[in-house]
């Protein structure tokens, strides 16, 4: 959108290029005035040609990226003729609801994951939306000469300059580049975060503007249901929830999949969608050696009657993948090593002929699946030692400053600047939704939301990003709206379970995600059900080998200062897990910033990196 200026064609024609990985059925642009978009279209429902975007009439244009599960239903709301919808899309639904009801009333409504693009051609208003969890994405740049929007920031380079920002990109070596829900790697690159709309009207800035968030869905009322419930009345409703949602994910005139590690959470999905879909497929990452998971993989598969195929990483296809990982990841790849093997099975997916894939993201987050939140049980005792030197050190307050360290640390604060205090920001309204609680409840409760608004919030750019790497659209049936709901007013007594057995030496004798476990329980053997979890392990960071001369003259020795006596010092000093992020950050430069091609920073990389997996 550039006010004042006319719109040129060979811009959007780039950017569709760009992107068109991730629609690689049709491409087709648009201008209106001071308006221009393109559209690249994976074709998942309709397949027909009146499913191609932009949708345009003689006012308003639609470009949108997702899926509306309840499209169907909310079709039939709309007051409007049946041959007035262009086809059986949810592109059309969205389209006719948009004008009919409005911006703001259509996001009340529609469910699903979602990032679109709608503009007013009368009142030369933009409205740029995304869905309630973040799933879609959905990134912006606003300057002097108009603003610009794309679903991956390497695609507004062909519209207008792109660089990384320096200080997002050495802080993302603390993992906050993929965590975040408003900043990316790049300088003056924005995302709309999820529950978030922008609004731009020719001549003014932009404004945001929030529909949702998680604080209110929190409900002391059913949270006291829940806590009064039985553990019968809280699984059937569970199952129900999940079920529903699981159907309707099953939306598409497309192949479809799964994406099943053996772990309890992919296996009950897979597991969900029951008989009636005779060509649903299993894809599955073996991570040959000692972290491989087929086994299980292989046992979901045999259970439930379904095709599984696998692709087969070995340990050097790490450092074979990561530039290409790279550059669709748009971030140093620090936590997700797994997104390499993710992008390997993604493109098994696509040469079976898949769109889209169903997979266990967010029962994690949502029901305590992660060792560190149940650590928390016993972190009085775990502790207990150094409370009572703490104790003992605080009449003497210099010595436990200098025994303990100062509680205000620079390194802290800069990290904390870096990413604009987002979460601290964030706590105070989520911490407020569980007031009804005691103090120690209130903030575990919290733990959920935090985790959903960071963590997810990376896993869902991993599960994009590399997915559509290879054309395959990733679901999440624990990501609907109304299961989501529930479980944020789920009492923790209901997600984490005492047990006699010795479930995980992390925390012994409490079971993880209980509720999920116990469900299911009632569809898969009791080795999957009760499969602890492993977090898609790899051969990564800590097993590479670096070898001095590979920041030479890169992009991390240009933004530290780093000499040749540096590099030395470094590399024979610190632990190989530490030194293999800064070659992260390295091959993310090179990409974003030197203009390299994944191709010559795989080159480097091969010449300068080796992986030793007895290490």
């Amino acid at each position: 959108m550039k006010p004042g200026c006319e719109v040129e064609q060979l811009p959007l024609l780039k950017m569709a290029e760009i992107l068109r990985h991730r629609g690689p059925d049709h491409t087709q642009t648009v201008k209106r005035k001071h308006f221009g978009c393109a559209h690249t279209r994976l074709s998942i429902v309709d397949l027909s040609p009146a499913g191609n975007q932009p949708f345009v009439n003689d006012r308003y244009v639609l470009v949108y990226n997702g899926e509306i599960y309840n499209h169907l239903a909310l079709r039939e709301k709309l007051r409007v003729q049946p041959h007035e919808f262009r086809g059986t899309s949810d592109t059309a639904t969205l389209f006719s609801s948009l004008i009919h009801l409005g911006v703001e009333r259509t996001l009340e409504l529609i469910r699903g994951m979602f990032a679109f693009a709608f503009y007013d051609c009368v009142e030369e208003i933009l409205y740029l939306c995304r869905d309630r969890f973040g799933i879609k994405p959905l990134v912006w740049k606003s300057g002097a000469n108009g603003l610009y929007w794309a679903s991956e920031a390497k695609a507004l380079e062909a519209v207008t300059f792109l660089e990384p920002d320096p200080i997002k990109a050495l802080h993302s070596l603390a993992s906050i580049a993929d965590h975040s829900a408003e900043y990316t790697a790049f300088k003056d690159v924005w995302q709309v975060p999820p529950g978030n709309y922008l609004v731009c009207k020719a001549g003014c800035e932009p404004v945001m503007r929030e529909y949702y968030n998680l604080p209110s869905q929190v409900s002391q009322a059913e949270y006291k249901e829940l806590d009064r419930a039985s553990s019968r009345d809280v699984r059937e409703r569970f199952l129900s929830l999940f079920q529903r949602s699981v159907k309707s994910m099953l939306m598409s005139d497309a192949p479809m999949g799964a994406f099943v590690s053996g772990g309890v959470d992919s296996s009950l999905v897979a597991a969900a969608v029951g008989n009636g879909f005779t060509d649903f497929q299993l894809f599955t990452a073996n991570v040959v050696g000692r972290f491989s998971e087929y086994a299980d993989a292989r046992l979901l598969a045999d259970h439930i009657g379904r095709e599984l195929h696998q692709s087969r990483f070995e340990p050097q296809q790490m450092i074979e993948d990561w530039a290409r990982c790279t550059y669709h990841y748009e971030a140093p790849i620090i936590t997700h090593t797994n997104s390499i093997p993710f992008a390997s099975v993604a493109r098994v997916a696509h040469q079976r002929g898949v769109k889209a894939v169903l997979t266990g993201e967010g029962s994690d987050e949502l029901f305590y699946g992660y060792p560190g939140l149940l650590i928390r049980r016993y972190k009085a005792i775990i502790s207990l030692p150094v409370t009572a030197l703490k104790g003992i050190y605080k009449f003497v307050p210099r010595l436990r400053e200098i025994a303990f360290g100062k509680k205000e640390s620079i390194n802290d604060f800069l990290g904390l600047l870096a990413q604009g205090f987002e979460r601290q920001r964030y706590r105070s309204r989520a911490r407020e939704a569980y007031d009804f609680l005691p103090t120690q409840q209130r903030d575990e409760h919290y733990l959920t939301i935090q985790m959903f608004r960071e963590h997810l919030l990376s896993l869902l750019h991993r599960n994009d990003r590399m997915g559509m790497s290879a054309s395959i659209e990733a679901r999440f049936p624990f990501l609907d709206e109304e299961l989501v709901k529930f479980a944020l007013n789920l009492p923790t007594k209901w997600k984490i379970g005492r047990t006699g057995r010795f479930h995980d030496w992390k925390h012994p004798f409490l079971e993880d995600k209980s509720l999920v476990r116990g469900a299911a329980a009632q569809f898969l053997p009791m080795r999957l059900a009760r499969k602890r979890k492993d977090g898609f392990p790899m051969f990564g960071h800590k097993y590479l080998n670096v070898r001095c001369g590979c920041f030479r003259n890169g992009y991390a020795a240009n933004l530290l200062g780093m000499n040749a006596e540096t590099e030395e010092y470094i590399l024979s000093t610190q632990s190989r897990y530490l030194i293999a992020k800064l070659v992260s950050l390295e091959v993310f430069g090179r990409l974003f910033s030197f203009r390299h091609t994944p191709e010559e920073v795989t080159e480097h990389l091969k010449r300068w990196v080796t992986m030793e997996t007895s290490g």
